[in-house]
């Protein structure tokens, strides 16, 4: 909580949420976060090879499946508003998306699946945490900021292909399949459980903290 907490008051969300963040910071982060998610994919898809039984594959193939492509997402809504082509990247990661998807990458092929998702669940959780947080008091004065706190915020659905994409029901699922997977490990285990998660939320803090100052790599 103490990594939430500075995360909730970086000047990145104050200015978003007050509608004064500049636009070309946004559209920066908006870059680098559609290149982490790419990793994010790719890291759901390890875990769910790793998963010790067909009913937890299962239910992470069914998991990752509408990440694919990313058609119900805030970044494709807003990928004209912002002149972005996520079709065409001609971007690159910064040194914090690099380091943090490394990361995510290195414990879903290299722990358990349990390790894995200790490693992925702060993305959703400090997003839920973050959407809750801005949801109070006045909205941003900026639509497309609102529209973010909104998208994150718990109680967001959208329609995908018919479907109804329930953002609060996928984070609750996965984290069940965590507490599940984690239940039957030792100490030594849940150590590194631990660790990936408190790694993966300070990783979440720098993600924002790099997108405030726009900062690329230093050489």
């Amino acid at each position: 909580m103490p990594v939430w907490d500075r995360i909730v008051a970086h000047a990145y969300l104050k200015e978003l949420k007050n509608g004064t963040l500049p636009i070309e910071t946004f559209r920066f982060y908006v870059q680098q976060d559609w290149l982490y998610l790419q990793e994010f994919l790719r890291a759901a898809a390890v875990i769910a090879g790793r998963c010790p039984d067909t009913q937890s594959m299962k239910f992470m193939l069914s998991w990752v499946e509408p990440l694919v492509g990313m058609e119900y997402h805030f970044h494709r809504a807003h990928a004209a508003e912002l002149g972005l082509d996520f079709d065409h990247i001609d971007w690159q990661m910064n040194e914090a998306n690099w380091a943090y998807s490394r990361h995510m990458l290195a414990a879903a092929h290299g722990g358990s699946a349990a390790e894995g998702l200790a490693a992925m669940l702060p993305c959703p959780h400090v997003y839920s945490h973050v959407g809750e947080v801005l949801r109070e008091g006045t909205p941003s004065p900026n639509p497309m900021y609102a529209d973010w706190i909104a998208f994150y915020a718990p109680g967001k659905t959208s329609e995908v292909d018919e479907r109804t994409y329930d953002r609060d029901a996928r984070i609750i699922g996965l984290t069940a399949l965590y507490d599940d997977l984690a239940s039957t490990l030792d100490d030594e285990a849940m150590a590194r459980c631990e660790r990936n998660y408190l790694i993966s939320s300070r990783y979440e803090w720098w993600f924002w903290d790099t997108a405030y100052r726009r900062q690329t790599w230093p050489v």
